[in-house]
């Protein structure tokens, strides 16, 4: 039987790095984002070891490792304590001698020394990871309704037209990363239909990015994954059932009342979901594929937030067999191993190890794959593999020859760190907003469009007009590298996404000009007259709508909210596409004036205008959740601020409101702490 670790820890990317790597090794994890629901998910759960961050929110890790160690079951539980900050030795040695803590580890974490410490202290009870047997078939009532309806939805579904080129065929001429990467190169939008046997799974893109995965597989509703991962027993499932039958609502929304799990370990289910129904493609033998451009894509509140990259290596490491892999490479050991000249392809965001990225570094020399193949110090069947991922994703080439192009020098391992974001001057506004490292993102992004657009290739690039070749190559690598659109998180808006791609591009165009001799005379004469070519006139667009989104929030802060409402419907006008400003206008218009109707029914439609752009703004559904609730629909304010948990599992706001609808329904809110 497994063993299950519970991860503390508040950084999300770190979370999902140590949970995937303990569950590559065969454990159980459960993850928890603060010290109030790490204590209680360990008072609740069977837990064998725990891996906890001291900068935590609610209670830090210290105060945490305390109360674990006065409650009856923590006295002799293993804890390994980690800190990106407290890095003296004297919280060391304090962490060893008052917790009793197995080791007190400096980020970022390396993972064989991790491992290494459970191994010594876990002995024999550590775990050897194993083949996962089939699971049982689940009988329907075991199901939420959502499932059963995706369910029968996926066995009704046939392939579509099977474009672009014709991107249809047999798994055993296609392999399952090939169909992904060059989805991805061709930046498609639709359906794929994936058949084997009885099974049918339909993956959704957009934008050459998998987001989704529906199944008629009833063994991967969201229940059984949580007790598959240990989150929830089976008999916390059969109440769930119980009571999501008899209300209506949400599985998961129930298991939050019940004090089964907390609102981020929802949101952990339902990606690990996601997860799970599309890894399980990797493992399939045979099958038929048949892409429909022409589906319709809605992109749901919970999408993969892994890249494209990132989901290619990881479904060939989980799913794939060390023999079949080498069996491909075959035909290519006198092949060398070559970077990618197309730096969009080359720089894709693949989550790697420090020894993967060192080896990736290597290649900027090309190699012969048999020569890298026999003198790697990394194991055969993960080395392959990795070959195998950086082929089918494009990162790397396998070519007759080395090539005769000019090798830049080594780049770091991963992409710099992004440059200082501009903050907002405007305050803002009360509720909940978008995550701060994407509010950052976005600060960075616009700054960097509106300082291109006032310089010329050769100083947006960084290099004198006297730069050779090479030096265009070099200064363009180190940037676009920083610049790749994959860096951005999968949740980022279509603005966002936009600007980002657009500068990427004109790094592109400003290399591809530089570096062709004709082209960069042309160049140089048109800027001697003044001429200079710049962002495109959209981005100009985004730039001034973001302005007066900026100006609408400080009208909203000061309860200005028809002067607001102005200014989020000038942001709209300006780009339309954006979510954000349609949800806000919303909430402006809808509080200048409550009690009108008419306003209150243009408030809605632009609240769900900003919904159907993008479906994870938690201010969107909390927004709309306070006017069903003033208008006295608390039935369908509920399904609002349900929502806006599973958007943003730190929405307080929301998680107030169902505490107060709570206690008017008789009773309190289980699964929500009381606010300390």
């Amino acid at each position: 039987m497994s063993k299950t670790v519970l991860v503390v820890e508040d950084d999300k990317a770190v979370q999902k790095m140590l949970a995937d790597a303990l569950e590559g090794e065969g454990f159980s994890v459960i993850c928890e984002k603060d010290g109030n629901w790490a204590l209680r998910t360990f008072e609740n759960k069977e837990v064998d070891f725990i891996v906890l961050d001291v900068l935590i929110p609610v209670m830090n890790g210290f105060q945490l490792a305390e109360r674990i160690r006065k409650h009856p079951k923590g006295t002799k539980v293993p804890i390994i304590m980690v800190s990106g900050v407290y890095r003296a030795m004297s919280h060391r040695l304090e962490a060893i001698k008052k917790y009793n803590v197995v080791e007190y580890l400096d980020k970022p974490v390396k993972l064989d020394q991790l491992f290494s410490l459970m191994r010594q202290t876990l002995g024999a009870d550590y775990p050897r990871p194993e083949p996962e047997p089939p699971p049982p078939e689940v009988p329907q009532g075991y199901a939420d309704t959502q499932s059963i309806t995706e369910k029968e939805e996926v066995e009704r579904q046939e392939g579509g037209e099977g474009e672009p080129e014709e991107v249809a065929g047999s798994l055993s001429e296609r392999s399952f990363p090939e169909i992904l990467a060059r989805l991805y190169r061709q930046r498609t939008t639709g359906a794929l239909l994936m058949k084997s046997a009885k099974i049918k799974k339909i993956v959704y893109f957009q934008d050459g990015r998998p987001i989704f995965v529906k199944s008629n597989l009833l063994n991967e509703c969201l229940g059984r994954i949580m007790v598959a991962e240990k989150m929830i027993t089976p008999e916390e499932l059969d109440e769930s059932v119980q009571r999501m039958k008899s209300s209506k609502r949400q599985q998961g929304t129930i298991l939050i009342e019940m004090g089964c799990i907390s609102p981020h370990n929802l949101v952990f289910a339902l990606e690990k979901q996601l997860e799970v129904k599309l890894f399980d493609i990797f493992s399939w033998a045979d099958g038929e594929f048949q892409f429909n451009p022409k589906a319709s894509v809605e992109t749901p509140i919970t999408t993969l937030e892994l890249s494209p990259a990132t989901i290619i290596y990881e479904g060939i490491k989980r799913k794939f067999d060390a023999a079949r892999v080498e069996n491909d490479l075959l035909a290519h050991m006198n092949s060398y191993v070559t970077p990618n000249p197309d730096a969009k392809l080359r720089f894709q965001d693949m989550v790697m190890d420090d020894e993967e990225a060192a080896l990736l570094q290597s290649f900027d020399e090309p190699q012969l794959l048999r020569d890298v193949i026999a003198g790697a110090v990394m194991p055969r069947d993960r080395l392959v593999k990795f070959i195998y991922a950086l082929k089918s994703t494009g990162i790397v080439e396998l070519t007759a020859t080395p090539g005769g192009v000019e090798a830049p020098p080594p780049l770091p391992a991963q992409p710099p760190p992004l440059p200082p974001p501009v903050r907002r001057q405007a305050p803002a506004p009360p509720a909940p907003g978008i995550p701060v490292e994407e509010r950052e993102i976005i600060d960075m992004l616009l700054k960097k469009a509106a300082d291109l657009k006032q310089k010329n290739y050769f100083d947006m690039l960084g290099i004198s007009r006297t730069a050779s070749a090479g030096d265009v190559k070099r200064a363009y690598f180190a940037l676009a590298k920083e610049y790749h659109p994959d860096r951005l998180p999968a949740s980022v808006s279509r603005e966002v996404r936009k600007v980002a791609e657009e500068l990427f591009q004109y790094l592109t165009t400003a290399q591809e000009v530089l570096s062709d001799t004709k082209r960069r005379e042309a160049y140089v004469r048109e800027l001697s007259t003044g001429v200079k070519a710049g962002m495109s006139d959209e981005v100009t667009r985004i730039l001034a709508a973001e302005g007066q989104f900026q100006q609408g929030e400080t009208y909203l802060r000061r309860r200005m909210f028809a002067k607001a409402a102005d200014c989020f419907k000038e942001a709209i006008n300006l780009y339309a596409e954006e979510g954000e400003f349609h949800a806000h206008y919303g909430w402006a218009l809808f509080q200048s004036d409550p009690e009108n109707r008419a306003v209150q029914r243009q408030a809605r439609e632009a609240i769900n205008a900003a919904i159907s752009l993008n479906p994870k703004i938690d201010r969107a559904y909390l927004f709309l959740g306070y006017i069903h609730k003033g208008t006295g629909r608390q039935d369908l304010a509920e399904q609002q601020f349900e929502k806006a948990i599973q958007c943003n599992p730190d929405c307080t706001d929301a998680l107030r409101e169902l505490r107060l609808l709570d206690m008017r329904r008789g009773g309190p809110r289980q699964g929500v702490p009381p606010r300390r």
